[in-house]
């Protein structure tokens, strides 16, 4: 077997090595079909080359979709990944927005398997939700099951009929270590932009009043390193009433979602679906800097307040782009409505992100392995599993035993 390629530009190797060999660790558990085909949705970042070459290891051919986010501006990182043994990258017509039509999403997987395989989908931000209750039916013999990675992802699963089991990650403990580490980018890269591209400083409180809507891992991971930043007066909304209770003794601002908007100009949306209604928007009557921790797409649903013409883009680029409200209020959309990080590189000196590509890839295979254990529809990785990939992890990483 060639060796993995684990690396494209910069000097990470002991890393890159080090996460590689726990995710081979983790697989060397289970013996896949021969001709397994595997549909895998990830970011395009160089941290996930080690993850890329494991799936890639599972079967005879491993179909990677690249999320558009960081797939346009890594072109060099696609032409390593296709360089990876057992691996293509879809050709750019399959994408989010193309695979919600059944018929795209099943020419896709006809193309990618041959009349003897079984496939399986590691989905990541529900981009087979739209059509799993066609190719369910369809690849009924040969379509093993989903994964799914993500909390929005998830929630576009939620209430559809289909006859293959999804086992999903989202709401594991082990994720959120992850979720910290990507509040803490998300921050820090909003702090960049708005320095490299508005000469603002995040923490300046005489310009920016800063809001977080969402309280779950990655709203309070936000406040947590906006906190850190010196910032003193934040407030944060959630549709939940019981997970603001905790906010007013650390000194957290808690707020209805209609005064948040109304008084804060620097918003980090952090709910995963629809932060911002149409009357949200037609309300403001100030200019406001918005940061997503996912696509805008899905945090801000944004193509349906375009079609609708809530907002107008007027220009911008991959770090800032901007609408007009209904009012001629500028929207400014940080990293171009892509999570905040999304920009800049993703090294692997955390090793977190292996905690939830393990609990991804270990549903696959135990869907692979036995299928009658789990039913069809959605389902939860088991926490005797979870606590298995902890006690490994830590020990892999950290000597833990």
């Amino acid at each position: 077997m060639p060796s993995p390629i684990l690396t494209h530009s910069y000097y990470s190797d002991f890393f890159a090595n080090k996460g590689y060999a726990f995710l081979k660790k983790m697989a060397s558990d289970y013996q896949p079909p021969q001709e397994l085909v595997i549909f895998s949705v990830m970011h395009c970042y160089e941290g996930s080359l080690p993850y890329i070459n494991v799936l890639a290891e599972l079967g005879s051919k491993l179909v990677f979709i690249p999320k558009s986010a960081t797939a346009e501006q890594n072109q060099g990182l696609k032409e390593t990944i296709e360089t990876i043994p057992n691996c293509e990258i879809v050709a750019p017509q399959f994408n989010k927005q193309s695979l919600r039509d059944p018929a795209t999403a099943e020419a896709l997987i006809r193309q990618s398997i041959g009349a003897d395989s079984q496939f399986l989908i590691l989905d990541h931000g529900g981009y087979f939700s739209h059509t799993i209750e066609h190719l369910s039916q369809v690849f009924a013999e040969q379509c093993v099951g989903i994964t799914e990675l993500t909390a929005n992802g998830l929630y576009k699963y939620l209430n559809k009929s289909f006859t293959k089991p999804l086992v999903t990650v989202s709401h594991l403990s082990i994720k959120a270590p992850a979720d910290y580490e990507a509040s803490e980018c998300i921050v820090h890269y909003s702090d960049q932009i708005l320095r490299e591209e508005f000469g603002l400083k995040i923490n300046n409180d005489e310009f920016l009043k800063v809001g977080v809507i969402g309280a779950g891992n990655l709203g309070r991971g936000v406040i947590q390193y906006l906190k850190g930043k010196g910032i003193s007066c934040i407030q944060v909304a959630d549709i939940d009433p019981r997970k603001l209770t905790q906010f007013p003794r650390n000194g957290v601002q808690v707020s209805s979602l209609e005064r948040l908007v109304k008084q804060c100009n620097m918003l980090f949306c952090c709910t995963g679906n629809g932060a911002l209604s149409e009357v949200l928007l037609d309300s403001l009557d100030k200019s406001v800097f918005i940061a997503t921790v996912t696509s805008a797409d899905d945090e801000l649903r944004l193509p349906e307040l375009i079609a609708n013409g809530a907002l107008v883009e007027v220009g911008g680029h991959q770090l800032v782009r901007e609408y007009h409200t209904r009012n001629g209020h500028s929207l400014f959309l940080l990293a171009g409505g892509e999570s905040a990080n999304t920009p800049f590189k993703t090294g692997m000196g955390d090793p977190t992100l292996y905690l939830f590509e393990a609990a991804h890839m270990l549903a696959g295979l135990q869907l692979l392995e036995d299928p009658s254990r789990f039913k069809a529809g959605v389902q939860a990785l088991s926490e005797k599993d979870e606590i298995m990939i902890a006690e490994r992890w830590l020990n892999h990483f950290y000597n833990y035993g």
